[in-house]
């Protein structure tokens, strides 16, 4: 949600954002945050479009239309969602970091060449900061620290620092721009 609100915020970007799951949280999010009682197959929140329970037809619609940037929520990594994974330009594999989940990670990890090459990023915004340092110092691919966020629909300065950090790091999206970034950095340090 950070990402998507960032780059619909900041970025002005037009957005959506896919649940490519069962879990039914968009559901919940967009009922909550629109005030709507039954179902939708979109929510609109802040400018950016939730799709509950997409698949691939709503993933052609999407990309068919007006959208800039299409974020996708895989929920829990499993072989067919590592699949889905190579198909996208970047990935950004977000985690809870925690000891005993250090293994699951690493067979991840490990097993996507992609992650080597750069265009995934590996994240998390939660779990032992100690065991991520620990796992950086020893291991590849590095492992990044998302800025807690107590709200995810507020972008904050430090989010769009990291974010902007971030992105100049790999590839994101094709549509960022380094040099809007640059200058956006070089304005907010001078």
């Amino acid at each position: 949600m950070l990402a998507a609100n960032y780059l619909q915020s900041v970025e002005r970007k037009r957005t959506a954002v896919l649940e490519w799951n069962s879990h039914g949280d968009f559901s919940r999010l967009g009922k909550m945050c629109t005030g709507q009682l039954q179902d939708a197959c979109c929510y609109r929140i802040l400018n950016v479009d939730y799709y509950p329970r997409a698949d691939s037809g709503r993933l052609m619609e999407c990309l068919a239309g007006e959208y800039e940037e299409i974020l996708i929520d895989f929920g829990s990594m499993k072989k067919q969602v590592c699949v889905e994974l190579t198909r996208c330009s970047a990935v950004w594999i977000v985690m809870s970091f925690s000891e005993w989940q250090m293994d699951a990670f690493w067979k991840i990890a490990e097993s996507e060449g992609d992650a080597e090459r750069g265009s995934w990023k590996f994240l998390t915004a939660f779990g032992s900061e100690e065991s991520r340092k620990e796992w950086n110092k020893r291991r590849k691919p590095e492992v990044w620290r998302i800025p807690f966020s107590a709200d995810a629909f507020t972008v904050t300065r430090e989010l769009i620092g990291w974010m902007e950090t971030t992105l100049m790091q790999g590839s994101f999206s094709d549509g960022v721009s380094r040099k809007n970034l640059l200058w956006r950095m070089k304005r907010d340090r001078g």
